[in-house]
């Protein structure tokens, strides 16, 4: 059996505080509100019988220019964004941020992304279930997940069969990679033998949009994430097909299987498809496996190209596209 600790992520102990530097509707707000329905009922005598709806009027003007302003810093506070829904995808309680599942205030389930994770790039995860070995051994567990503002959906972790090596001195563990291709709020659903075990939300943020820096390999230089994945790259014009010889480092199994190439333009969030083949491990140019592609990016721009093997992002490289 294994020990090991936790601690929660960064983003979970902001929450524990207001996004507001004071309360959203504040004191001096209703004492505002207040003064202005009891002037107006001073001024009774005067102006009220000359019109009886003005002061109403002004009072209820008053108070709903006080209600935008707070709605506004709702609207402007990041923490308190993730709480809106999306697209008819639940309620804001569904969307809250949260690591650890609970039923009837018992942790069932915990997730853990691994160090600075960002969107594009796999950082891997451990699901921690707070459930015996004994009672998980040989079930499968799934989880999938799936992107508040966009509704995009992915396998997190293909079914797996929960094995003896799973398990620590209180709770099971689970491994996953976490590629998430989109910043935002994503929700994990985890299914242990196809049936709900416990579900995370986690706001996952934007990565850098700094171009790709070059390295070279073998005689060639390329464009990528080195000793990970790159191309050969003439550049990238838009709207212009071109050939573009992508390059892969890692184990054979990882290399082996269903590429898809991916893109999502800066400051959007539609993911195109650009390029699909099967990649096999086969050393090249000093790389594990290497496969030529075609690829167009549609707009000028600075756009992040993402490549999945077998459903599972295996990394991004960021390009600049030029105008014809």
């Amino acid at each position: 059996m294994k020990t090991e600790q936790e601690q929660q992520p960064d983003w979970m102990q902001e929450l524990g505080s207001s996004p507001f530097n004071e309360p959203m509707f504040t004191s001096s707000m209703k004492s505002r509100v207040l003064n202005s329905a009891g002037s107006s009922s001073l001024m009774k005598d005067r102006t009220m019988r000359r019109s009886p709806a003005r002061s109403r009027f002004m009072a209820a003007s008053v108070l709903t220019l006080l209600l935008i302003a707070a709605v506004w810093g709702l609207r402007e506070s990041p923490a308190l964004q993730q709480l809106i829904p999306i697209k008819g995808l639940g309620g804001s309680a569904e969307w809250t941020p949260h690591n650890v599942y609970a039923e009837n205030g018992v942790d069932k389930l915990q997730a853990i992304p691994g160090g600075d994770f960002a969107a594009g790039a796999p950082a891997g995860a451990w699901w921690n279930l707070f459930t015996p070995i004994q009672e998980l051994e040989g079930q499968h567990i799934r989880i999938s997940a799936i992107h508040r503002d966009t509704g995009t959906t992915l396998e997190e972790l293909t079914e797996t069969e929960i094995t003896s090596d799973m398990a620590y001195n209180d709770f099971t563990r689970v491994s996953s990679r976490f590629g998430m291709p989109l910043s935002g709020l994503w929700k994990f659903n985890v299914m242990v033998d196809d049936e709900p075990y416990g579900d995370i939300v986690i706001h996952v943020p934007d990565s850098s949009w700094e171009p790709s820096p070059s390295f070279k390999s073998g005689v060639y230089d390329m464009t990528g994430v080195e000793g990970r994945l790159g191309f050969i790259n003439p550049g990238f014009i838009a709207g212009q097909p071109n050939k573009y010889m992508w390059h892969f480092w890692g184990r054979s199994e990882e290399l082996t299987g269903d590429l898809h190439i991916t893109a999502v333009k800066r400051n959007t969030s539609k993911i195109i498809d650009v390029f699909e083949t099967t990649l096999r491990p086969g050393k090249h140019n000093g790389a594990d496996a290497a496969i030529p592609t075609t690829m167009s990016l549609p707009s000028a721009g600075q756009w992040r190209i993402m490549a999945s093997i077998n459903g599972q992002l295996f990394g991004s490289v960021i390009v600049e596209v030029d105008s014809p």
